[in-house]
């Protein structure tokens, strides 16, 4: 497949953004370990979840489509099946770490793989807790996949302080929480996802949760729950920024997941004069949703602290690309977690932003980007993506505002996070073409 992005001259319209990623793993999961049959809407159907979806039915749980939503027949803590193979995630973290968490509380051996990309990430960040909870997991001599668990004969719960915030470690912890003896507490230096926290709650798991810390205790069981997924703010934010930066430009999101733990982003595009408003506000479940309208906006340049990039970690690669297009010379604190992704997404953005004539740089751990203001066009060239759907997607974007077109390498990419990435941007007026 070819994929161009060329120069637009404005985006118009409405569209609903399809479930979020991070929800739907963690719907799936605790769906499937319920009492009960679950009713799951609006699920996002990207190859990352539906590699999640596909091993918790090689784990013996029943999942059927009707009418529009996946009914998940819960099989309760300890119901699930030793599979016949190994579990395969495709290039999905979360699945991957949620699933180890839950996995090591069960009486059967589970190997864990991936793809190329997923392969070289570290796993010693959730290899670490869930050993000293007495779990008996392993990985390769760096710490790789494939993940290697065996039953263990006691796991205990855990008081620990995390060393970097991460949602996804922490959630490995609290899933392997459910079947260990005693309560877990979990402190973390800074904010980061509590979708685990908020899922937990709702399927009635003894559970406290602050912006720094969880405590979970003893809960013996889940009761299934019917889950309707907000859309995935991760995928808003790319038209949101190209709603923002191309000239003429209106838009309207709607039924956005806006978790407080999510919308870091939002608050920085806001600083950078964005014209943004949210309204319409309401619940998911435990999630609240608003719709979200955008308008062409001038913007000026940023600082991200040390403390706003476990919020925006996922988001960082699109605010390059706003901060390209803004006036004055951004400033990113510490963000050495970009290197750890699907790709070395900090390395991907540099040589992609290198190409577009956008000046950026590294000192120390402190990364610099020279913005041109939104008058700047990018020349025409070929982006190289490191199949990361993220980088893909970010400089698809970027396309927009180029003198004639950007064609991304690898759009397959796109297809493991947001594969109605390309339909909705073209209802708004972005000008894609596929070949």
């Amino acid at each position: 497949m070819k994929f161009i992005s060329k120069h637009s001259e404005g985006l118009h319209g409405e569209i609903k953004i399809p479930g979020d990623k991070s929800i739907s793993h963690r719907a799936l999961i605790c769906a499937s370990i319920s009492e009960g049959t679950s009713k799951i809407s609006n699920l996002q159907e990207s190859e990352d979840v539906i590699n999640t979806l596909n091993s918790l039915k090689h784990l013996g749980v029943n999942i059927s489509f009707e009418n529009g939503s996946y009914l998940v027949e819960g099989v309760g803590f300890k119901g699930l099946k030793k599979p016949e193979k190994q579990l395969y995630f495709g290039n999905s973290g979360t699945g991957i770490r949620l699933m180890s968490g839950l996995l090591s509380t069960q009486n059967f051996s589970t190997t864990l793989i991936g793809d190329e990309s997923l392969s070289q990430r570290p796993m010693k960040r959730i290899m670490e807790p869930l050993i000293k909870m007495g779990v008996d997991i392993s990985g390769s001599k760096k710490d790789t996949l494939p993940l290697s668990i065996v039953p263990s004969e006691e796991i205990k719960g855990i008081n620990y302080d995390m060393p970097v915030a991460s949602a996804q470690v922490k959630s490995a912890i609290l899933f392997a929480s459910l079947g260990a003896e005693g309560e877990t507490k979990i402190k973390e230096k800074s904010i980061s996802r509590d979708h685990t926290e908020r899922m937990f709650e709702y399927f009635g798991a003894d559970i406290m949760f602050s912006k720094t810390e969880t405590t979970l205790k003893n809960t013996k069981k889940f009761s299934s729950q019917d889950i309707k997924i907000p859309g995935d703010f991760s995928s808003s934010a790319f038209f949101i920024v190209a709603a923002l930066i191309s000239k003429n430009s209106e838009i309207t999101l709607r039924e956005v997941g806006l978790n407080p733990s999510r919308v870091a982003l939002l608050k920085k595009l806001k600083e950078m004069g964005g014209k943004i408003e949210v309204f319409n506000q309401s619940l998911f479940g435990k999630e609240p949703i608003a719709d979200i309208n955008v308008k062409s906006s001038s913007l000026i340049a940023c600082e991200v602290k040390s403390d706003d990039v476990p919020n925006l970690i996922d988001e960082l690669p699109i605010l390059f690309i706003a901060c390209s297009f803004a006036v004055g010379i951004s400033r990113f604190n510490e963000i050495e977690e970009l290197k750890f992704k699907e790709s070395d997404r900090l390395k991907a953005m540099q040589e992609g932003l290198l190409k577009m004539k956008i000046n950026n740089y590294l000192d120390g751990n402190t990364f610099f980007i020279e913005g041109m203001g939104q008058n700047y066009k990018s020349p025409n060239f070929l982006v190289e993506t490191y199949y990361d759907h993220r980088i893909a997607m970010s400089f698809a974007i970027a396309g927009l505002k180029s003198s004639s077109y950007i064609e991304i390498a690898s759009p397959e990419s796109i297809d493991t996070s947001f594969p109605e990435f390309i339909d909705l941007g073209k209802k708004l007026g972005c000008n894609f073409e596929v070949s």
